[in-house]
């Protein structure tokens, strides 16, 4: 006879998919990350009063969005403080594409010569040539 493990009586709800999540315990988990973050923000704007005000409107907008409450914030002000805290990491630890695995790879979408010179058509070859558009095969030596 197999011997039953135990299950944690205590479970939380699994994700259903049924309506929208409520991501507040997340964002709550973060609230120290994010308040240490932003203090860096405003040292760095510390000279530029104006500046210092878009981080403290940044604040209070995630501070009540933590707490459940609406929020409205300027795309320039996040834009603004998020540069503010990447020129930080970048400034301490060096260019974001240096920092390791954790940090994703730079992005790069293909050229259209390159999509090009892969592609495989579905339509016959012959129906390309007669339509005009058949794929040139480039020779580099």
């Amino acid at each position: 006879m197999k011997k039953q493990k135990k299950r944690n009586s205590i479970r939380t709800p699994e994700v259903t998919g049924v309506g929208p999540l409520d991501w507040t315990p997340l964002f709550g988990a973060f609230r120290e990350a994010f308040e240490w973050a932003l203090n860096v923000a405003v040292s760095l704007a510390g000279d530029f009063p104006e500046e210092v005000e878009a981080v403290e409107r940044v604040r209070t907008f995630m501070r009540a969005r933590i707490a459940g409450q609406p929020a409205h914030v300027r795309v320039d002000d996040v834009l603004f403080t998020f540069g503010l805290i990447i020129g930080a990491i970048e400034r301490d630890l060096g260019p974001v594409a240096s920092l390791g695995a954790w940090f994703a790879p730079p992005m790069r979408f293909p050229g259209a010569s390159e999509l090009w010179d892969r592609w495989e058509p579905k339509v016959p070859t012959h129906l390309l040539w007669a339509l005009g558009i058949a794929p040139t095969r480039r020779v580099y030596a």
